[in-house]
Parts: structure tokens; C-alpha cells; sequence
């Protein structure tokens, strides 16, 4: 069972993590297209053949603005605009366009509201996705693992991904960002996967001092997952972990 977003721009809908959002779906309204395939994802698994229709630039801010204002005009609850959607919203092809002028009707229309980028940062070593940076308010990139082979079981990231190229990216990032970690456990490929075990986290801590990012995003699955074997995490456990972070000097907030 997968959830695809159908249309561009959907919401406000009431996040765990952010309040109420306005999401910015930049990807194909009827498929997936991610750099990620991991094993939570509520878009589902990604396609054996992929549609590369992105949604026209024109159309995103058309369809922005016209909410916007709608938003405005009937006092609707709005905290942040996110580009989330069917799979890695810095694949399209026109995103630091998009990102520009975003930004400039968020300042038109909801001037004060964060726009906030949810990625794998797979892309992130592209001059124009680092320039697109200068207009996200808050930047959260994907580490569910700092353990290779736990990587490739959880994202099953595209070929070209390097963990150790991409922490050194997020590194040369000349603003704060933040970091989300999907905690899970489960059976893939009839190997047991865990994210959650002590050294697990211990790696997971040694990254996030690293980065030194604004905050550490904790969250566990919420949804049915496109692998039926995968386990949620209880609340007491991620607040066990959760206070372990705390304990390094990093700030740490969970869902």
C-alpha cells in the first residue's frame, strides 16, 4: 500500500514534526522518483520504470501562489511550506529556480513562515541544489545509519551514494541544518536489520557531532510500510535513545 501525493500543492495538514504544513510536491502526481528506495517509505517502493514527468515550474507557482492567498485571505493555520512529495524533491531538474521563487512568494504571502526541504541529500554535491540552500529556512537531510551495510539495507541508496562524500557535503553547508533518523527494526532479505542497538547509536552520535546540526529529528514509523516485516519503535524506547544524544551535547527532538 503506498500514499502518493496527487496534487502539486496539498494542505496545510497537521505534521508530527513541523505543525501545520503546506506541502510542495515538485515530483510526477502519479509516481515515485527518489535517489532512496528505503523500506518505510510511505510513497511506496519506487517504480521498475521511472515517469519523468516533473511538475512545470510554472505550474508549482501558479498553483503556490493561488493557496497562498487563499491562506491569507480565510486566516487558515500555517506554519511552514515543505517540499516533501513522491520521492527526493532535488531531482527536479529546475530546482534552484524553484527554490528562488518560492522563496519570493513566501515572502509575498507568508512572510515569517519557514520553508523547510526534506531530502536525502543525495543530490547535495551539485553546485545549484548548495546555491538553492540560501532559500530553505530549514534544511533537513536523511541519516537513518551511520553503518554502510545498514544504509543499503534501510535506503537502498542509488549507486553513486558515498556516506563518507555526503557527510563531507552536509559539512561544507554554510548554514544550520537539521537531521531526521527513521528508528526501526525488522527483517530484510531475510537478514535482521536494527537501527536501534547501542553501537548503532554510538555511530549515529559520533555523525550528528560532526555535523553539529540545529537539532536531531527522531521519529519511528507511522504509517504501514511497503515491507510488512519492519517494526515500530515504542515511545519509551526512542526517549531512551533520544537521552543518550542528549547526553553528547546534541539537541534532539522526537515524534
Amino acid at each position: 500500500m503506498s500514499l502518493l501525493f496527487h496534487d502539486i500543492i496539498y494542505g496545510p495538514v497537521k505534521s508530527r514534526r513541523f505543525g501545520y504544513s503546506l506541502g510542495i510536491n515538485l515530483l510526477p502526481t502519479k509516481s515515485k522518483i527518489c535517489s532512496f528506495n528505503c523500506i518505510y517509505c510511505e510513497c511506496g517502493w519506487n517504480p521498475n520504470k521511472t515517469e519523468e514527468n516533473f511538475t512545470h515550474s510554472s505550474d508549482i507557482f501558479n498553483q503556490l501562489e493561488e493557496t497562498l492567498i487563499s491562506i491569507k485571505k480565510n486566516n487558515i493555520p500555517l506554519d511552514v511550506l515543505t517540499y516533501a512529495g513522491n520521492g527526493e524533491p532535488t531531482l527536479h531538474p529546475d530546482f534552484f529556480n524553484i527554490a528562488y521563487n518560492v522563496f519570493q512568494l513566501r515572502n509575498k504571502y507568508a512572510n515569517g513562515k519557514k520553508i523547510v526541504l526534506l531530502t536525502n541529500g543525495t543530490t547535495i554535491g551539485k553546485t545549484t541544489i548548495q546555491d538553492s540552500i540560501n532559500y530553505i529556512d530549514l534544511p533537513v537531510f536523511k541519516i537513518d545509519s551511520a553503518n554502510q551495510d545498514t544504509i543499503k539495507k534501510i535506503n537502498n541508496p542509488a549507486s553513486y551514494f558515498l556516506f563518507d562524500s555526503y557527510i563531507k557535503n552536509l559539512l561544507n553547508i554554510k548554514k544550520p541544518i537539521a537531521i531526521q533518523t527513521m528508528l526501526l527494526k525488522g527483517i530484510v532479505n531475510n537478514e535482521p536489520v536494527d537501527n536501534t542497538t547501542n553501537e548503532e547509536i554510538q555511530l549515529l552520535i559520533e555523525i550528528y557531532k560532526k555535523i553539529k546540526p540545529i537539532f536531531v529529528m527522531l521519529y519511528s514509523l507511522d504509517r504501514k510500510p511497503p515491507l510488512s516485516t519492519l517494526q515500530k519503535i515504542e515511545t519509551s524506547q526512542i526517549e531512551i535513545i533520544a537521552n543518550l544524544i542528549k547526553k553528547a551535547g546534541i539537541t534532539v527532538k522526537w515524534v
